[in-house]
């Protein structure tokens, strides 16, 4: 049935048990056991029950009434905020959890702007929700935004938009060729395809395409590195092999390779814009054959007895495969073979996940502006899961914990400095580059803002002289 109700407080509560389910997996449910009064003993007490799930009361967190939400801690949470904008604390209603029997695998549920209205001609439909509450085009904003005139309309009532149609591509070329067949007007331009953008831009303005497209670049916050299996026994003990890999690797060509020279090489965990970051930071390693080939050799591999690896590829698209040969051409000028894995990117998260992939590439994309949301990538308890590496290392461990306890950002930019000198000598990763995106759209559409973090810039879109495709 199309039903509709207004959110209540109870709709959070109701997601906040709902992540204390197991079988659900969700990745928070580690954070919400350390905050949340009685989250360990409320998951422990419901198992996978979610009929109990729903009766049973969760300590930490209760609707004082239909508007009124009540979270209780066990300690200080300075990125609480985060966490409450996160798809995490999503409202869930009652009635739609004993509906569906708690499995949402085929369910669209939604508060915001728009109403899902069905699928047409490969298309998720979407019209503008006409009970939304009423919410105005911002009166302030940073310097980008008012260097590209984006509050120029502040005070207006949003969403602007009627309707908007999203298209499930799963090609590349397909994407590309969708939007210059003008089918979609919105496009995160494929890495594969910057040398394509790049060629037409010569050809026109720097500005834009011809035929009335604009090109936007924007920094994301995103780090992309080499994993190595801590856990198998070639790389996970013999240290000398992760170093000489490291050394082997020419990150200049790599970004060079698969960014067109528009990212910039990393050199640590964190990523510019994120506190902690420093751009003095070096890495103990920098790209050197004869380095890394004396290493190999000192780990008791070379020519008499070669080092063959498996590398899984993140994804099955062409850039993936692109990338597993650019890796396999490095490893072998210093007596390594690489055999290649293609995996699907689901298929890539469920491998990753349980701890059954060898060498990888892996990357990070911040749910939130703080360097623990990446540290919580290399602890032992995350593994298997998110820790797809399997690293483990005590003092790291500890140091988390203590990183997620402190609420003074000097203290917490000092451990996380100590944590990253312990990560990069151990050396679990080797950091590659900070990624980018490149994105196109037709000039009619206005206040378009790529964010890595924010995903609702829909309800700020406009669009003047055709119909939103």
């Amino acid at each position: 049935k199309n039903e509709r109700r207004a959110v209540q407080a109870e709709d959070f509560v109701n997601q906040v048990k709902r992540v204390a389910i197991k079988e659900l997996a969700s990745p928070f449910w580690s954070t919400f056991s350390e905050i949340i009064p009685g989250f360990n003993e409320f998951s422990n007490l419901v198992g996978n029950d979610y009929e109990k799930m729903l009766k049973l009361d969760l300590k930490g967190i209760k609707a004082l009434d239909h508007e009124t939400l009540n979270i209780s801690l066990n300690k200080p949470e300075p990125n609480l905020m985060y966490f409450l904008a996160m798809t995490v604390f999503s409202p869930i209603p009652k009635e739609l959890i004993v509906y569906n029997k708690n499995d949402f695998n085929s369910s669209i549920i939604g508060t915001g702007p728009f109403q899902y209205v069905g699928m047409e001609q490969g298309a998720y439909m979407l019209k503008k929700f006409n009970d939304f509450r009423i919410e105005f085009y911002p009166t302030v904003g940073d310097r980008y935004a008012n260097v590209q005139n984006y509050i120029a309309r502040s005070k207006e009532v949003i969403p602007y938009l009627e309707k908007i149609n999203f298209y499930p591509i799963l090609t590349e070329e397909d994407r590309w060729n969708s939007f210059f067949n003008k089918k979609i007007d919105i496009l995160a331009v494929p890495k594969s395809y910057l040398p394509d953008l790049f060629k037409r831009q010569q050809a026109h303005s720097p500005e834009s395409l011809g035929d009335q497209v604009s090109v936007k670049h924007f920094p994301i916050l995103s780090n992309r590195w080499l994993s190595f299996n801590w856990r198998d026994p070639i790389l996970g003990k013999n240290k000398k092999v992760r170093k000489a890999i490291a050394f082997a690797i020419d990150r200049e060509k790599y970004i060079a390779d698969f960014s067109q020279r528009t990212s910039l090489k990393s050199h640590s965990i964190l990523v510019p814009g994120i506190p902690g970051y420093y751009p003095s930071r070096d890495l103990p390693f920098d790209y050197d054959v004869e380095k890394a080939k004396v290493l190999l050799k000192e780990a008791g591999f070379g020519e008499k007895k070669r080092l063959k690896l498996k590398y899984s590829t993140r994804g099955n698209q062409v850039t993936n495969i692109s990338e597993a040969e650019f890796f396999k051409n490095q490893l072998v000028k210093i007596g390594i073979d690489l055999e290649i894995e293609v995996l699907s990117f689901s298929d890539f998260l469920k491998k990753g996940r349980a701890g059954e992939l060898q060498l990888f590439t892996d990357n990070w994309l911040f749910d939130y502006p703080d360097g623990e949301n990446i540290f919580q990538l290399l602890i032992s308890k995350n593994a298997p899961g998110i820790n797809k590496s399997g690293y483990s290392n005590q003092e790291v461990d500890t140091l988390y914990l203590k990183l997620r306890s402190t609420i003074d950002k000097d203290e917490k930019i000092e451990i996380m400095n100590v944590m990253e000198d312990i990560v990069m000598t151990d050396l679990p990763w080797v950091p590659l580059m900070y990624e980018n995106a490149y994105v196109l759209h037709y000039e009619n559409v206005k206040n378009y803002r790529k964010s890595s973090v924010i995903r609702d810039f829909v309800k700020y879109l406009k669009v003047y002289s055709s119909e939103v495709r």
